[in-house]
């Protein structure tokens, strides 16, 4: 019966994010518990500066319940006893993993500041005349 009511509430949980994550960032916050010193930090760091947060569409999820949330955990392949901080782009990729807290401000700068395509060095079609 345990087992049931975790399998719904983190099926319950995975919906809500999902639903809420749409068009918005997500930062997600793990620890091992609600007295880890980085996750008391990184929260502080951002209520601090909440306005950035919300001009960012930043949405937070903090997980500090291993034993609950063990399939969040195992998904984004955290720790479980550490710190780690995760941040999506709007799409749902990866743009950016931490195991320490991180000030708002290098936060805010990866995500104002636009991912650059690679430049291609160099003459890569082999089929090319070169007279």
């Amino acid at each position: 019966m345990k087992k049931l009511f975790l399998a719904i509430l983190f099926a319950a949980t995975f919906m809500v994010v999902q639903a809420n994550a749409q068009g918005v960032r997500r930062l997600l916050l793990f620890a091992g518990d609600t007295a880890n010193l980085d996750l008391k930090l990184q929260r502080q760091w951002l209520r601090a500066d909440s306005a950035g947060v919300v001009q960012r569409d930043i949405w937070i999820a903090v997980f500090n319940d291993p034993r609950t949330f063990r399939r969040m955990y195992d998904y984004h392949d955290v720790d479980k006893n550490e710190f780690t901080l995760v941040l999506l782009r709007k799409d749902g990729t990866e743009q950016f993993r931490s195991e320490k807290p991180t000030p708002t401000k290098e936060l805010f700068e990866l995500i104002d500041t636009p991912a650059v395509a690679p430049v291609q060095v160099g003459n890569n079609n082999k089929g090319s005349n070169q007279h």
